[in-house]
């Protein structure tokens, strides 16, 4: 009768115990970090990560090692003490703790995991399916915190160039798209002449002023501002096309138009800055010298000579707080 007992209890644990370890990742013999972040400064994401597969490591040793090693010691107590009632109830107690030291161990992961399954509600609403640590990982895909300016094949996870690293070219998008306008080595490759300190905070600057040149057009392009007027910002470093026209009046922005000059941008627009008013076959000259990464950043140089300290990147009355963030801390100023 004994046996039968003991034989539904450890149906029913193995019932019990299977979808949880699964859920757990069990079995789990490491690595504890894993070997592709093992040299990378972690994030939030690496630390629950880890923490997770301390977790599955303990409850695999729980379930491979700890239970049959005291299984089999309640049994052998069973087998040398065959008329011991102490050593029967040895023996017996020995399989308890075990049973409930299993029980323990899996309800606590299973308790957790049902909490973070009322708790959390995914944004498509197709029901909770990912572990505990998944879900307080949250969309943080990256297990290394982000290092600009580390060397590439040092396996570190670095980070677009965001001002103030120069990083190797050869992997780059073509100049004329405009793209890659954080990266300090791409800026000293299309203007030779920027000194280590523009370099840096026009690659800075790219950020947020147009996502590193993805962003060509101005919020305000052909919309009205609280004056009515309109932004004529343009390129990689948002340059007025309009008010600083004179700064595209160069031989960089002439070949970037695929012609001759002058461009003579102001004429794109009408006296508010909308292109409707204007010129529109000067408009997509202006337009095309404006993309390529070259012209713009010799417009900026051009730009930073007028307006000394960047302050045409820090008139925005939103702020500027990343604008000011970046020339304070490659500029100095």
């Amino acid at each position: 009768m004994r046996s039968r007992t003991f034989l539904a209890v450890l149906i029913v644990m193995s019932a019990f115990a299977i979808p949880v370890a699964a859920q757990a990742g069990v079995p789990f013999f490491g690595p504890i970090i894993p070997a592709a972040q093992a040299t990378c400064p972690g994030s939030w994401s690496l630390l629950i990560v880890v923490i997770n597969n301390i977790i599955s490591l303990l409850l695999t040793l729980a379930i491979v090692l700890v239970a049959p090693l005291a299984i089999a010691y309640a049994g052998f107590l069973f087998v040398i003490t065959p008329y011991d009632a102490s050593g029967h109830s040895k023996a017996k107690e020995v399989l308890k703790n075990t049973i409930i030291g299993l029980v323990v161990a899996f309800a606590g992961y299973l308790i957790v995991a049902a909490v973070m399954a009322v708790l959390y509600k995914p944004a498509d609403d197709s029901g909770w399916t990912n572990k505990w640590s998944d879900i307080i990982r949250g969309n943080v895909g990256e297990e290394c915190i982000k290092q600009a300016g580390t060397d590439k094949n040092a396996q570190l996870n670095q980070a677009t160039p965001y001002g103030g690293v120069a990083t190797s070219a050869g992997t780059t998008p073509p100049l004329s798209t405009g793209t890659d306008a954080c990266n300090p080595a791409i800026l000293k490759e299309a203007v030779p002449s920027l000194i280590t300190q523009q370099m840096n905070t026009f690659a800075c600057l790219a950020g947020p002023e147009s996502s590193c040149g993805a962003k060509m057009q101005n919020d305000k392009w052909n919309i009205p501002n609280q004056d009515g007027r309109a932004s004529t910002a343009y390129g990689a470093f948002q340059i007025l096309l309009s008010t600083n026209h004179l700064c595209f009046e160069n031989s960089v922005c002439y070949s970037a138009a695929g012609g001759t000059g002058p461009l003579e941008c102001q004429k794109g627009f009408d006296s508010k800055g909308f292109t409707a008013g204007g010129n529109a076959t000067i408009l997509a000259r202006c337009l095309k010298a404006a993309a390529n990464l070259a012209c713009n950043t010799t417009a900026a140089v051009c730009v930073l000579g007028r307006q000394p300290n960047y302050t045409a990147w820090t008139a925005d009355p939103r702020g500027a707080i990343a604008q000011k963030q970046c020339i304070a801390k490659y500029a100095g100023t």
